[in-house]
């Protein structure tokens, strides 16, 4: 009971309505000679001298021969008010009531009056102590509050929700307060009388969970706002009203939803031209770019074994520097896809059979007549098996197969490609391995390749709080089977990227990425490039 009664004392001063506000009657009370040193040092917060020196203004009132009762309620009041931050609330208490025994009852007597029996559990006196309060108007969303608790304390649960549900029925200005923690109790209290039930998890579902989200949508950054959600997501898990695993213990997404809008600037100190992708054109000449990147993605579930997560992507390109062979890089992209898991367990671990499909169309200014124009589509269709047999880490293996159609016929290809995955998790940092063998077939095949990529991503930890590095290395080994001009070709690729999320969605990241091909034929296929750049990205 005294845990409870000191976390909604502290939560009642962390709102902002504590007892820092003087009133009136003491603010004046230094214009009276007999009380300026009082003021001075009820002023500066010395609480116990205060004290000192009224008991000593009192003893001199008593031996004159008028005594006001006024002067004498008020220093009684006032020594009450100095005891309550002091928290000596035995003294408090009989301070107040000797000061309203002398009729000397200021606007804000009861309420104080209210707090030092509240605080000395004395709980039924502390409530009709917040009444008179709330005849006065003082402080009416507060003493509501205190009335509704005790009367929930006291076992008046039906008295407690009127007294609630009168906070929602005053101005804002005086609920705002108390409204949320007010709103939070109502759903304690039907939380309490509904698990009594054999069938809760009906209401609970009806009329509980409604509850705590009326109170959590009144101050969704609130610092109560996180435990009212809590006890959301908690109910839901009691009860099964929300998926949170699926049958083989894999977490379920959460919240199911993705977005991110990135715009990002940066410098191509070599803007190639490969829209069929079997030919290269270097520019050889530095321009800035700009590039708007939005992303979505919501993930259903059937049952406890499927999900499908439908996803788009958009992203547009723009160089800044206006000569054609850098413009002609415009570009554009549309990829909606649509990503599939079959849950199920293998070696007794989660495991998850995959089926994606990616579709992509590429508008780029390929003619350099400053209008995009059909690039290219590809069709992209992928099966794997994602699985734990690491201790360490999720693997995943894919067998993909793309379909990609050129703006220029004899550049349509197919690919075929194996793939493996693999996180290695450490203490604080993760690591991600990525290697593929790919065999692409051209309508012209003196294009025919056959390459072999692998690539290491190392996320560390955040440094002191004030960014998150990343680190990466990937290697591409690419064999021309027709062209033998070309050599064996090897594409390096460094990158780094240092991120920092500034307030809650927004995420600030400098980049830097590097590209070496290495070719026999240096004049059509070699070319060396990086970029570096900042990207400022909302997640929602």
């Amino acid at each position: 009971m005294k845990l409870l009664m000191w976390t909604l004392m502290f939560a009642i001063c962390l709102a902002g309505y504590g007892q820092d506000t003087t009133s009136s009657e003491i603010t004046d009370a230094s214009k009276n000679a007999l009380l300026q040193e009082s003021s001075k040092l009820f002023a500066a917060g010395k609480y116990q001298a205060t004290v000192s020196e009224l008991n000593a203004v009192e003893l001199k009132v008593k031996e004159s021969k008028t005594s006001p009762r006024a002067l004498l309620g008020l220093i009684s009041y006032w020594k009450g008010i100095c005891h309550s931050r002091l928290q000596d609330f035995p003294e408090a208490i009989a301070h107040f009531d000797k000061s309203l025994g002398l009729d000397f009852s200021p606007l804000d007597i009861n309420y104080e009056y209210g707090q030092a029996l509240f605080a000395s559990e004395k709980l039924s006196e502390a409530r009709l102590q917040f009444r008179e309060s709330l005849k006065k108007k003082f402080k009416r969303g507060v003493s509501l509050y205190y009335i509704a608790f005790i009367s929930k304390e006291l076992g008046e649960k039906k008295k407690a929700v009127t007294f609630y549900k009168a906070i929602e029925k005053l101005d804002a200005a005086e609920a705002m307060e108390v409204k949320q923690a007010a709103e939070m109790q109502i759903g304690d209290i039907y939380l309490e009388q509904v698990e009594k039930h054999p069938d809760a998890f009906r209401a609970v579902e009806s009329y509980v969970i409604p509850q705590y989200k009326k109170a959590y949508d009144v101050d969704r950054n609130s610092g109560l706002a996180p435990q009212i959600n809590q006890k959301i997501v908690t109910l839901q898990r009691k009860y099964d009203l929300v998926l949170f695993k699926l049958r083989n213990g894999r977490p379920t997404m959460s919240p199911p939803y993705f977005a991110r809008l990135a715009l990002e600037y940066g410098l191509d100190s070599n803007a190639i031209f490969s829209p069929t992708e079997q030919s290269v054109s270097e520019s050889k000449k530095k321009s800035t770019f700009v590039k708007t990147d939005v992303m979505g993605r919501y993930t259903f579930y059937h049952k406890d074994y499927i999900s499908i997560s439908p996803e788009f992507r958009f992203n547009y390109t723009r160089y800044l520097n206006r000569i054609p062979e850098i413009y002609r890089n415009d570009n554009y992209l549309v990829a909606p896809a649509v990503r599939t898991a079959y849950e199920h367990k293998l070696w007794d671990k989660p495991a998850s059979v995959l089926f994606d499909y990616d579709y992509s169309d590429g508008r780029r200014d390929v003619n350099a007549e400053k209008e995009l124009e059909f690039s290219f589509r590809s069709h992209t269709l992928m099966i794997g098996e994602r699985f734990n047999f690491f201790p360490w880490g999720e693997s995943i293996v894919r067998l993909r197969k793309r379909f990609f159609d050129s703006y220029i016929d004899t550049s349509d290809s197919s690919t075929n490609s194996l793939v493996f995955e693999q996180i290695r998790s450490f203490t604080t940092n993760t690591l991600l391995l990525y290697a593929s063998y790919d065999m692409t077939r051209v309508e012209s095949d003196v294009f025919d390749t056959n390459s072999f990529t692998m690539r290491a991503d190392l996320l560390m930890a955040s440094y002191r709080n004030w960014f998150t590095p990343s680190f990466g290395m990937g290697i591409t080994r690419t064999k021309p089977l027709n062209n033998a001009a070309r050599g064996t070709e090897y594409l390096i690729n460094p990158n780094a990227r240092l991120s920092r999320i500034f307030k809650k969605n927004i995420r600030g990241s400098l980049k830097f990425d590097y590209q070496d091909n290495k070719s026999d034929d240096e004049e059509n296929f070699a070319y060396r490039k990086y970029t570096y750049s900042f990207e400022l990205e909302y997640l929602f």
